[in-house]
């Protein structure tokens, strides 16, 4: 069902013994940092009889909002790999990957009801596709994006460093387009625009969002043109 607050206090702060009258009490979810940046983000938690329900509607509610308002919505969700990847299993002898299919229902809800919605492009975030990845994780995209590929286009998105390292199997993946981080590893743009599918978009991120200063616009532009 759709989470309370007491809820949502208790996963980023915890409760005491006394506060919940229980005993025992709960402790809060571990924070970590998102990546190389200074942000951090709250480690989902899993466990071997986890199911996964679509129970907050605030995206769709925005969505409808602004689409009511006249505008072109692209609406962004973190990938269901990398979902599972940044969290941590919390049992003994159970691997959290294996949660992967009752993921996928969820995201197909999403999706789903985000066309219906009339939204005609996602932008689904894989940052971990920049990682190292032992090929059980990397043969888990394909699975994934077969299973929830549906009526809206899929951008799929990676930030913080190069994909070359992944780009053979990010070809092979049924989306519509990649983002790429141009700022963080600009060598990879070449081989990308060679080896990307000639039927996909290519959004290229060249504005550095942690730099204060202002960004050379012209030099950015001849970088970007053929």
């Amino acid at each position: 069902g759709f989470p309370d607050l007491d809820t949502l206090f208790r996963v980023g702060r915890g409760q005491s013994q006394n506060a919940c009258g229980c005993g025992t009490g709960s402790a809060a979810s571990d924070m970590t940092k998102w990546f190389n940046t200074n942000y951090h983000y709250i480690v989902p938690e899993f466990s071997s009889n986890d199911t996964f329900n679509v129970s907050w509607p605030q995206l769709f509610e925005e969505v409808n909002e602004a689409l009511q308002a006249g505008h072109d919505v692209k609406p962004v969700l973190l990938g269901p790999i990398s979902y599972l990847y940044l969290g941590k299993e919390v049992e003994e002898g159970f691997d959290r990957l294996t949660l992967l299919p009752r993921l996928l229902t969820a995201y197909q809800a999403i999706l789903s009801k985000l066309a219906k919605q009339g939204v005609q492009w996602v932008q689904i975030d894989e940052p971990i596709l920049a990682l190292e990845l032992e090929p059980r994780w990397q043969e888990a995209f394909k699975l994934a994006y077969q299973v929830i590929r549906g009526d809206v286009k899929l951008l799929l998105t990676t930030y913080f460093d190069s994909v070359l390292d992944t780009l053979d199997k990010i070809v092979e993946l049924p989306v519509d387009g990649l983002h790429v981080d141009i700022s963080a590893a600009p060598a990879q743009l070449e081989t990308i625009v060679n080896r990307l599918p000639s039927d996909w978009v290519l959004s290229a991120g060249v504005i550095n969002g942690r730099n204060v200063w202002r960004a050379d616009l012209s030099a950015i532009l001849a970088r970007l043109q053929p």
